[in-house]
């Protein structure tokens, strides 16, 4: 029997091996006919510019095979289509593959990321192709010289090869074969489900038989043998769990690092990119959810991309496109100040507040290095119960104990906690992942739900169609875990239903990974700290000045400003320094900035607040005006400039001021 079972697999994986993934046989499979664009154009420019005044640049023509460059360049292509009236009815792709990242615009919006490396190679321009639609279109792609993860040179996380090219592999017209993709996809899942269910499992065996008996009827190549092998396929599918199958809540995300192997200023493309496609997949998948964290990251598509913002707030409004982390971005656990972390909730919150109508309910952070002990009681005085992470899944030694439990902080807080079991927030929804998801659960036998996070992550991406239609016929099969799309507060709601035997984890959760990331970069540290330093200062002076009466006003927009570019040098892979160099002089000329601009402010406060007394000692070379901002009186030695102009000590005994 074993011997027959191995060569039902090998005779199986042959056939979807032939139709889908050889050269050789793609085109003539999963495409059909074809054809180049009536004229393919482009101007390259070391700028991040905006669509308006790239189009009335000058363009020369460019063809397949082209390399551009060098890295961190931005390319744009004209691409002038003209689809055949022969395709009348047929599902027609504009394909474009290249090595870096992508974003199609049509009239003046963006309207689709592709990105080789997130699975995201085409444009759907119709389903079926009817006359009443254009046939001739004009198309521009944004081409950005950089992958999904940089430029890396040797390696993802090496220093970037400043002197990359890029190549244009592929930009034509197709047409797409959607009854043979949804066979490949029913195949897919058969396969694995007779190779990871084991042998001695009874749906093994049945969806090994369902896959072998597709073999049988179907012919790639005659597309009226297909409906009897959907039929197979989906007499699998259709058989359903029992009561007691443990449920996976299923969230589309894209983790977005605000920087890391790439600048700032290329995260804002890479959400437009992630977002866009998205909302592209929930206007022809209207039961998909995607969870999204970091109120900066909305901040930039707002400010840059507001036809893409209009859209992703009509999302928010239908609960689909759904706001979680309920912080400015997400930071580093440890190494901000107790006030960073409280402005960072107070900053993402009332950006939420304000633009969506309602605050986080969950705290988002699946990637950072490690969680302080205070942060559950920062959480729940900002209207946040649950928190999510994965990142201890990392652990070098010590395996945490748990994957549901409430973590409670130092003055006794507690919030409910999920790490995903799949140890992943860039799950791609294929069977492996939600066997791993149940099997791994340290918690199975106290909660009978679990969450897993779908779409590419860290350098964006997001969810695809194929991880979608993955999932809907794993929705509830017998032998698999029961999927269902969910949201973050179905999934936490299910879990405080369930939560009386929980277990409680108490103080810090350490990450045992990442060594050095809290001593490298020791400007990026300090210039932190200072920072922090002059935006207290300048707020305790403000209000003194306020409170003192007079004219002074208080320049609340002028530190809103200041503390979210802060809170941005906050981000993770920055404040600890796991950064490239280039994201290092960004951090730095925004702590130069923060400096400046808390400078004049604070001479301002201090010239509202004590303008008669400053007045009054000008005339006198030996005085010192001392103002401290402590909540507590101290004696410190203090630096003085002479009559000469040399520096001097001293010492000075001060109250408030």
């Amino acid at each position: 029997m074993l011997k027959h079972r191995r060569t039902a697999l090998e005779r199986v994986e042959k056939f979807v091996s032939a139709t889908y993934f050889t050269d050789c046989n793609l085109r003539g499979r999963l495409y059909g006919d074809s054809c180049t664009p009536t004229s393919l154009s482009c101007f390259q420019t070391p700028r991040r510019i905006p669509y308006s005044e790239a189009v009335v640049q000058e363009f020369r023509p460019a063809r397949v095979g082209d390399t551009f460059g060098p890295t961190w360049e931005t390319c744009w292509f004209r691409v002038e289509l003209s689809i055949p009236p022969a395709w009348a009815g047929r599902e027609v792709h504009f394909v474009w593959e290249s090595d870096g990242e992508g974003t199609v615009w049509r009239d003046a919006q963006p309207v689709q990321g592709l990105t080789k490396e997130g699975e995201k190679t085409s444009y759907i321009l119709t389903s079926s192709l009817k006359e009443t639609e254009p046939h001739s279109l004009t198309l521009y792609v944004e081409l950005a010289c950089n992958g999904l993860f940089g430029a890396g040179q040797g390696s993802m996380i090496a220093p970037p090869d400043p002197d990359r090219r890029f190549t244009l592999s592929k930009a034509e017209l197709v047409v797409f074969n959607r009854d043979v993709y949804e066979l490949l996809v029913d195949l897919e899942i058969l396969l694995d489900m007779a190779q990871l269910l084991g042998e001695e499992n009874q749906r093994s065996f049945q969806a090994l038989y369902a896959a072998n008996q597709i073999v049988n009827v179907c012919d790639v190549k005659d597309p009226s043998t297909f409906p009897a092998a959907n039929e197979l396929a989906a007499a699998i599918f259709s058989q359903r769990n029992g009561e007691s199958q443990h449920t996976i809540h299923a969230m589309g995300h894209c983790h977005i690092d605000s920087a890391w192997l790439w600048p700032y200023e290329e995260t804002i493309r890479k959400c437009a990119r992630s977002w866009v496609t998205v909302i592209r997949l929930m206007e022809h998948n209207p039961e998909l959810t995607f969870a999204c964290s970091q109120a900066q990251q909305f901040e930039w598509v707002r400010s840059w991309y507001p036809g893409l913002y209009a859209k992703i707030q009509d999302y928010v409004a239908k609960g689909q496109f759904i706001p979680v982390g309920g912080t400015w971005v997400e930071m580093d656990g440890n190494l901000p100040s107790g006030e960073s972390m409280v402005r960072q909730f107070l900053q993402g919150q009332r950006f939420f507040q304000e633009q969506f109508g309602r605050i986080c309910s969950e705290f988002w952070l699946p990637d950072t290095f490690g969680y302080s002990a205070q942060l559950p009681q920062l959480m729940c005085g900002c209207g946040i119960k649950r928190f999510l992470t994965q990142k201890l899944s990392w652990n070098l030694v010590n395996t945490f104990p748990h994957h549901t439990f409430f973590w409670e902080g130092i003055d006794g807080s507690r919030v409910l906690t999920h790490f995903p079991p799949g140890d992943s927030y860039g799950m791609h929804g294929r069977v492996e992942e939600m066997l791993k998801t149940v099997k791994n659960n340290k918690d199975k036998g106290r909660v009978n739900h679990s969450a897993v996070l779908f779409g590419f992550g860290d350098g964006g991406g997001g969810p695809t169609q194929n991880m979608l239609d993955r999932m809907k016929r794993m929705s509830d099969t017998d032998g698999l875990p029961r999927v269902q799309i969910s949201t973050p507060d179905c999934f936490f709601s299910a879990l405080e239903k369930e939560s009386s035997q929980l277990c409680t984890w108490v103080g810090e959760l350490f990450l045992e990974l990442h060594n050095g990331t809290y001593t490298t970069h020791a400007q990026i540290k300090k210039g932190n700290r200072e920072c922090e330093r002059i935006l207290h200062d300048v707020e305790v002076l403000s209000t003194l000045a306020v409170a003192q009466g007079g004219t002074f006003q208080y320049p609340a927009s002028q530190l809103q400003q200041l503390w979210r570019l802060l809170l941005l040098n906050q981000f993770h892979d920055v404040l600890p320094g796991s950064c490239i160099q280039l994201v290092v002089r960004d951090a730095l000329q925004y702590y130069a900035e923060i400096r400046r601009a808390g400078t004049r402010l604070q001479e301002e406060a201090v010239q509202s607040l004590c303008g008669e007394l400053l007045q009054l000692k000008s005339g006198s070379a030996e005085s010192t005006l001392v103002l401290n901002t402590l909540p507590w009186e101290r004696t410190e030695v203090i630096s003085r400039t002479g009559t000469a102009g040399t520096e001097g000590l001293g010492s000075s005994d001060s109250e408030l001021w």
